[in-house]
């Protein structure tokens, strides 16, 4: 009964978590049309059929306009979407009191993390409006370089947190820590 009432609450902030996302995708910020159709459908990069059918490379995850996972309102705020998927976790996981320093410094790694990404993707949009060509490759380039050192800046606490589960956990954090805004 109680791992229910985790599993339901976790569901419940989740999908809050979520809903915040999807009204945050809607705002008002100009759009690139660097990428077209989403990764559900359409053409994909090379001229063939995208992930779902669709083109690989196009006004965002599920037809959304923007720029994909990158496009506007994805990323201006991703608190509250994190902050639900953090809670979610953390009840699917079933974090013990003995688990809690793992957890937390978990926590702090994967908010660093997304604040990270959230001023590189703040930089990156400043230069894809006004920069040129090749202002716009460096900008990628260093995005690029920012996620591969954000991650690796994660990695000590993700392991500190692996190895502090039990056997049932690590199956569960198999599946978890690889999805959504906590994406390792």
């Amino acid at each position: 009964m109680k791992q229910s009432l985790r599993v339901l609450a976790g569901a419940i902030v989740g999908t809050i978590g979520l809903g915040v996302g999807v009204a945050l995708a809607e705002d008002s910020q100009p759009q690139m049309p660097m990428m077209g159709q989403g990764m559900m459908s359409g053409q994909g990069m090379m001229g063939g059929q995208g992930m779902m059918g669709g083109q690989g490379m196009g006004p965002g995850m599920m037809g959304q306009s923007g720029m994909g996972m990158m496009g506007h309102g994805m990323m201006n705020d991703m608190g509250p979407m994190m902050e639900g998927r953090l809670a979610y976790m953390k009840a699917e996981l079933g974090i013990t009191d003995a688990q809690t320093t793992a957890w937390d410094d978990y926590a702090k790694a994967v908010k660093a993390r997304v604040a990270s990404m959230q001023e590189t993707r703040a930089e990156m949009m400043k230069v894809m409006h006004s920069g040129s060509a090749l202002d716009r490759l460096d900008a990628r380039t260093k995005a690029m370089e920012n996620m591969v050192e954000s991650m690796k800046a994660v990695r000590p606490a993700v392991v500190s947190l692996y190895n502090a589960l039990s056997a049932d956990q690590k199956k569960k954090a198999d599946a978890l820590l690889g999805m959504g805004c906590c994406m390792i």
